[in-house]
This record gives structure tokens, C-alpha cells and sequence, in this order.
């Protein structure tokens, strides 16, 4: 009798996971306690083994699929003749009947000439951090890279193909980075959260950064990772996403004046210096191009030395 192969559950909070690689083709001899594929978590990458003795059929997700727990991937069958059967069934990995090939795209119609208005208007610059687009990777790749300061863009434009899987870290290139640095007068923020109790300096500093990066960069999406001191990393807004444009952290409460992470995503760190505040950007030019890193950290002291008039 068939066999259904099923995504585990390998953790408490696990949702789905990675195939990573198919140890067996589609009609292999497997036997039961023979590992078949790989997958990969936020935890770890461990390989599944075969419930039963047969021949692997109907493999329905391909590597780098993200698969949901308790979705069938492939069958097991009995005998090596029902290999085909199951082939020709196969589905996507959500379940559904796999879709006919895709027709070819029409020939599109020759772009009209532009005006002249927009051939005087200069093109917008976007940052390659921007232009890029989400990154695809695995929830332990990506946990680990954070970790380790590693830049999943840098690591695409190496030649690493998407998604990108833990084992793959291993091939970053060694990035540099540059810093700027800007000493602003405290006194009006300090007045600022006298005056509103309970008002959290680290929020507005991410507050101020989200803001001068939608004005500079223009993204309006655009999210903040507050790194602690004890490792722990805060989005901000609350319910933005994993892919932070910039990180931050606040140093104020702290003898430390700076610092530097050696991955590629940009970095402000906040310190003390007297009564007023050192902030330091950290960035890859790769990434972030000098003229738009120093206007970054410019319209972000900007807003640091007057709050009031940024938060009207």
C-alpha cells in the first residue's frame, strides 16, 4: 500500500521548512530508517527518513520549496511499476493540480518616444540596498546571517542562487564598511522626554532614522532593527518585516561611543557626549552610495536636534 511522505514537525513553533536536497530520485529503492531528503528550520538542517520500504514516487516539492508541516511531498510506493503513476499526479506543493505550461507573452508594442519633459527630468537614484528587492532565504539563514553581521545581498550579488540556505553562509565575501558621524545638541530631545512620560528615547531615535529614510531614499516601507546589548533585535514599526533597511542601537545609557557591525546593512549606533548625542553610520557603499549616506545621517541629526518640529 502507498506510503504518503509528509513535511515533519521538527520543533515546537515550526510552521513549515526547507527542502534543502532529495538524498533519492523518483524511483530509487528506499528502505524504512533510510534518509531521503534534507530540510532546514530557523533551528537546524536534518535529514528525514523513509517511513516505509519501496520505491520513492510523486516527488512534489522541488528543492528550495518552503513547505508547510503536514503537507504530502511524495509517495512511497510499493512496487517500481507504480513509480509512473504517481509522476503523472504529482502536484504543487500547496496541494493543488500543477499548472499547464505558460503560454508565450505576446510581442509588446514598441515604447512610444518620451516627451520632452521626460527626457529633461533626471532619473531618480535608488540605492542597490533598495533596488535589490527581498531577499530570498532560509528562517535559519537568514537568523544566521543576522547573527554573524553576514550580507544576504552581497551574498546574491557573489553568485549564491536564491534561496539561500545556511550552507551557503559560508561563502560571503569579506565586506568593509565606512562610517560617518554627526555630534548634535541634546537638549531639545531631552526636553522632549521630560515632557512626555514614559516616551522611550530608543523608539524615537528609531522614529527619527524611519523618517529621514523615507524623505532621503524615498521608500516608504521602510523598517528599523533595534539592536540590544543583550543580542535581542526589535522591529520597528512593531509589525514590519524581517528585511530591515538600517539597524540601531542605543548606546546612550553606556560608556560606548560607537559601532561598526561588519555585515553590508546599514548601521546608526546613538551614544552620550556630554549633554549632547554622537550618532555614527555605519554602511557599505556598495550598498548604500556615500551622497546618500551623508544625507541620511544629516536629515537624522536633523530631526534629533529639533524632535518637536519633525514629530508636527
Amino acid at each position: 500500500m502507498p506510503c504518503e511522505v509528509k513535511m515533519p514537525q521538527l520543533g515546537m513553533n515550526q510552521d513549515s521548512a526547507v527542502i534543502v536536497n532529495w538524498l533519492k530520485a523518483a524511483g530509487e529503492k528506499v528502505a524504512a530508517g533510510e534518509a531521503i531528503f534534507e530540510v532546514e528550520t530557523d533551528k537546524a538542517t536534518v535529514e528525514v527518513e523513509a517511513a516505509a520500504d519501496g520505491f520513492l514516487a510523486g516527488i512534489r516539492a522541488p528543492e528550495g520549496a518552503d513547505v508547510p508541516v503536514g503537507d504530502v511531498i511524495a509517495m512511497i510506493v510499493d512496487r517500481e511499476a507504480e513509480v509512473g503513476e504517481h509522476e503523472s499526479a504529482a502536484t504543487a506543493p500547496d496541494g493543488s493540480a500543477e499548472a499547464p505550461p505558460t503560454p508565450p507573452a505576446p510581442v509588446p508594442s514598441p515604447a512610444p518616444e518620451p516627451n520632452e519633459a521626460e527626457v529633461a527630468a533626471p532619473p531618480k537614484t535608488v540605492p542597490p540596498a533598495i533596488a535589490a528587492g527581498r531577499i530570498l532565504a532560509s528562517p535559519l539563514a537568514k537568523r544566521v546571517a543576522s547573527e554573524q553581521g553576514i550580507d544576504l545581498a552581497a551574498l546574491r550579488a557573489s553568485g549564491v542562487s536564491e534561496p539561500i540556505h545556511a550552507r551557503d553562509l559560508a561563502r560571503a565575501p569579506a565586506g568593509g564598511h565606512s562610517v560617518l558621524s554627526a555630534r548634535v545638541e541634546g537638549g531639545a530631545l531631552a526636553a522632549l522626554l521630560e515632557r512626555s512620560e514614559g516616551a522611550s528615547r530608543t523608539a524615537l531615535f528609531a522614529a527619527f532614522a524611519a523618517s529621514a529614510w523615507r524623505a532621503v531614499v524615498e521608500d516608504a516601507a521602510v523598517s528599523i532593527a533595534i539592536r540590544g546589548l543583550d543580542g535581542s533585535i526589535t522591529p520597528y514599526p512593531a509589525d514590519a518585516g524581517a528585511d530591515a533597511a538600517l539597524s540601531l542601537i542605543d548606546l546612550c545609557d553606556t560608556r560606548l561611543g560607537s559601532f561598526a557591525p561588519a555585515g553590508g546593512t546599514p548601521a546608526l549606533a546613538a551614544a552620550r557626549e556630554g549633554d549632547a548625542f554622537l550618532l555614527t553610520l555605519s554602511f557599505n557603499e556598495g550598498r548604500l552610495p556615500f551622497p546618500t549616506a551623508a544625507a541620511l545621517l544629516d536629515a537624522i541629526a536633523a530631526r534629533v536636534e529639533d524632535p518637536i518640529r519633525q514629530l508636527l
